[in-house]
């Protein structure tokens, strides 16, 4: 669960700034999507801070005749009902951009500058947007499928938010589908993962104390550039040699921060980083040993170390039953090509995974690299996933809660 309190929610505007798009008796256009990708991707805020994107949210949704509910400071939820007693499935996008400064070229690039849509958040939302109208049009035969448009999915637990609101309650939420546009799949191309499909995340900081002194005399001092070098070297024995060779694990230093000048030998020195892992026990083991080494090492040549240790969130774990649905709705909705052959697990993180380990689910990945040009990938400051993803986004999305809520 979160411990970050999201804010209290503003009060939105009249939403004249908003543009008005979702005509609920109207077929489903590809430039419906494009533009609300547009707008949304020229307007980037960052976690729990999504104010314009809420009420961007909030008024689609009412101009489909849905019932909206805030819900964790800037998130949405609404219910598309069958009007027959059935299950409930939840379908999840997320709407919080990057601190990233943009560098495209594209004429709706980011007009907040500092922060970009730099890793698909924009065409998640216009893809629920545009499933949400297309379920509308034509709803489920049973039950109802619940939207969820959750903030602050950018290492702010935005998931954990959401739950701790109630977004699995009332009604109690039964299956869950989520997914990402994917810069690692050509458009066109649906990947489906069972089991492990992204890794679980943990964060950690460390501070290395030892004696600050001349430059010319390392003699007199503690030296915590060199602690800090050698505890970076020894951190990357973990997975080398504690970790099971089969069992993906990646333990990075990324940040540094030592010294103010030249010839002066610092008392302090900082690391931070992440650990990714799949299986239970190398999330148990490699925290375990990376407490013994950093404090091993660092005693071994005089310092001291402060480790702050965090489990963000758990791998991210499809159902195997789930999963082979949703392969069967990408052949159903666009062929057997369309489903990639060589789908394989991110060690990159998701909190979605805090849904599913409440009710069953399956994330797909959603191909968006270019047909042309180079592809850039999540956030890059030249992040250009391809529009095309749009409407086979919502194709997939739409016709997956339909199949689903029928069978169940």
């Amino acid at each position: 669960m979160s411990t970050v309190a999201p804010p209290r929610r503003a009060r939105t505007s009249s939403g004249a700034d908003l543009p008005t798009l979702m005509h609920p008796k109207t077929p489903l256009k590809r430039s419906e999507l494009v533009a609300l990708r547009r707008d949304i991707h020229r307007h980037p805020e960052l976690g729990f801070k999504e104010e314009r994107t809420c009420a961007l949210v909030e008024k689609h949704l009412s101009e489909l005749g849905l019932k909206t509910r805030v819900m964790a400071g800037t998130g949405v939820t609404a219910l598309v009902e069958s009007g027959t007693a059935g299950k409930t499935l939840m379908v999840r996008s997320d709407l919080d951009g990057l601190p990233i400064v943009e560098e495209t070229a594209a004429d709706w690039k980011s007009a907040n500058v500092g922060v970009m849509h730099a890793c698909g958040h924009d065409l998640h939302t216009a893809i629920l947007l545009g499933t949400a109208k297309s379920l509308v049009q034509a709803p489920p035969s049973k039950g109802r499928v619940k939207l969820n448009f959750q903030p602050a999915e950018e290492g702010l637990n935005g998931a954990g938010a959401m739950i701790k609101a109630g977004i699995m309650d009332a009604p109690k939420v039964d299956a869950v589908l989520g997914y990402h546009i994917w810069q690692s799949l050509p458009v066109g191309k649906i990947g489906v993962v069972t089991g492990p499909a992204m890794a679980a995340v943990d964060r950690f900081n460390v501070t290395l104390r030892g004696k600050g002194g001349h430059a010319a005399y390392p003699h007199r001092s503690v030296d915590t550039v060199l602690v800090a070098a050698n505890v970076i070297t020894a951190l990357q024995s973990i997975v080398a040699r504690n970790v099971d060779p089969l069992d993906a694990a990646v333990v990075t230093v990324a940040r540094i921060q030592s010294g103010t000048a030249f010839n002066i030998i610092p008392p302090e020195a900082h690391l931070e980083g992440t650990v990714r892992t799949f299986s239970k026990e190398a999330g148990k083991t490699i925290p375990r040993r990376f407490r013994e080494i950093v404090t091993g090492v660092a005693k071994a040549m005089g310092a001291t170390a402060e480790i702050e240790y965090i489990r963000e969130h758990s791998p991210l774990v499809n159902d195997a039953a789930m999963s082979e649905f949703m392969r069967g709705i990408v052949k159903q909705v666009l062929g057997k090509k369309a489903l990639a052959d060589d789908a394989h697990p991110s060690m990159g993180g998701e909190d979605h995974s805090a849904y599913q380990e409440i009710a069953p689910g399956c994330y797909i990945f959603i191909g968006s690299a270019p047909k042309q040009g180079e592809t850039f990938p999540h956030h890059h400051p030249k992040f250009n996933p391809d529009e095309d993803a749009l409407e086979i986004g919502v194709s997939v999305m739409a016709e997956a809660a339909r199949t689903w809520l029928a069978r169940n």
